[in-house]
């Protein structure tokens, strides 16, 4: 253990060391801080030129309502009403909405009722940027029933622009129900009091204490059931990619400038596998403590520390060291086995395929994380340690001795890998030429 201890710390001391760890280490505060300034820069230089469109009425009363609402949006927008307030943990922060551009409507009149004509006249216009777009209402769009899709028909050269489409669609809809209702002779106000919403309000289940109190449910907190566990896991992925891979090319390297050859004239091949896995570990374990740190005092700042189960912080490490431990005896047995990082390539497909699984499914276990499927699927050992972690971070975890047996298999699946790898290690850091197949990997585990 004192040679693989040596191993460890040296392999753990070259990465602290190294340029690359320091550029790791800051690469998530700078992805952090890049993604804000760019959002605020782009934010900046969003195109506020107006949006001017044309509207072809040939139901005679639409436009005069439309364009008074477009003028009152205008204003609105040069005003400083153009935030929001959220209200969080008791406080009411403002929040500002983004840019948008004033809507500019002018009516077209047609020579004559010849459609097509005028949808083509409209649409040289909106090609020699004369206009943005143009909308045609139909003459029966106020009739009752009319619903067809040729009473309101929207056209531009740009339909990834949605505010326009989304205002007019609204705002003329609205209009049209006014009208309808007024034609029907019902009082308009008295149909939206009657029809207005209930908002629905999710809450979590009651409790009993041991004094026999019952303790009212609380209301869902979409960052304690959805943000959370998003976020945990894609921390621990992150932090797990971040270390393992490494290893393959550590390794290669290695065997390639006839390194290892002088390694293993003073450690075994296990030893000094086992003492690269371990510092690596070493390296992953700081990388996710400085993170760590970060993300809690961002949520300490923003009083949201309290949505986090102490709990998972533990289960963070726990999960982590077994993702390393299988994960990086899979890279490094790939790395021993190449002597090319061509070769290399082809064998880490199904290394990626398994890590990769977790990525793939982890929306359906977020949907329902007690089903069959999500419960198998955290006991499946390769896809434990995001999966479960998945789960035990989602209200209200799950059972005690699903965990348990999580753990137990994965532990079992990690020692075989270890031990698997461990063989590879041996014959493979020796051996030159071409890459051996998976069939031959086989048969090197279970060589004597």
């Amino acid at each position: 253990m004192n040679k693989v201890r040596r191993v460890a710390i040296t392999e753990y001391l070259n990465a602290v060391r190294s340029k690359a760890f320091i550029i790791g280490v800051l690469m998530l505060p700078v992805i952090m801080a890049a993604s804000v300034a760019v959002q605020v820069f782009a934010q900046k230089k969003t195109d506020l030129t107006p949006r001017r469109f044309a509207v072809l009425d040939r139901s005679g009363q639409l436009y005069a309502t439309l364009a008074a609402k477009a003028q009152a949006r205008n204003a609105w927008l040069h005003t400083n009403e153009a935030s929001v307030s959220v209200e969080m943990k008791g406080q009411r922060l403002k929040m500002d909405l983004p840019k948008q551009p004033e809507f500019v409507p002018e009516e077209f009149k047609p020579a004559g009722d010849d459609d097509k004509s005028a949808e083509l006249q409209l649409s040289e216009r909106v090609r020699r940027k004369e206009l943005f777009a143009f909308v045609i209402i139909g003459k029966n769009v106020l009739t009752r029933g009319a619903t067809n899709q040729t009473e309101l028909l929207y056209h531009t050269q740009t339909p990834t622009f949605q505010e326009l489409p989304n205002w007019l669609d609204n705002t003329l809809n609205a209009e049209i129900r006014e009208r309808r209702f007024t034609a029907a002779g019902v009082d308009s106000q008295q149909v939206r009091l009657l029809s207005q919403a209930v908002p629905l309000q999710r809450l979590g289940l009651a409790e009993k204490k041991t004094s026999g109190e019952v303790v009212a449910a609380k209301r869902d907190n979409p960052i304690a059931t959805h943000a959370v566990p998003i976020g945990a896991m894609m921390l621990l992925f992150m932090t797990v990619m971040s270390s393992a891979p490494a290893l393959l090319n550590t390794v290669l390297e290695e065997k390639m400038a006839k390194i290892s050859e002088v390694l293993l004239a003073s450690v075994s091949p296990f030893q000094l596998m086992l003492g690269k896995l371990l510092g690596t570990v070493m390296v992953s374990f700081t990388l996710s403590t400085i993170y760590l740190v970060g993300v809690s005092w961002m949520l300490w700042k923003f009083d949201q520390l309290d949505n986090v189960p102490v709990h998972l912080f533990a289960w963070f490490f726990v999960f982590q060291l077994l993702a390393l431990l299988i994960f990086g005896s899979m890279f490094i047995a790939v790395g021993a086995a190449c002597s090319e990082i061509r070769d290399a390539q082809n064998l880490m497909m199904p290394v990626m395929m398994t890590i990769m699984l977790p990525m793939m499914t982890w929306m359906a276990v977020l949907q329902s994380p007690t089903s069959t499927f999500s419960r198998a699927l955290s006991l499946f050992p390769p896809a434990t340690p995001l999966i479960m972690f998945l789960r035990l971070a989602i209200p209200p975890g799950p059972a005690w001795w699903e965990v348990a047996l999580g753990i137990v298999l994965t532990t079992l699946f990690m020692l075989g890998c270890v031990w698997a790898s461990a063989k590879i290690f041996r014959i493979g850091i020796l051996s030159q030429g071409q890459a051996p197949s998976l069939p031959k990997l086989v048969t090197w585990v279970f060589s004597k």
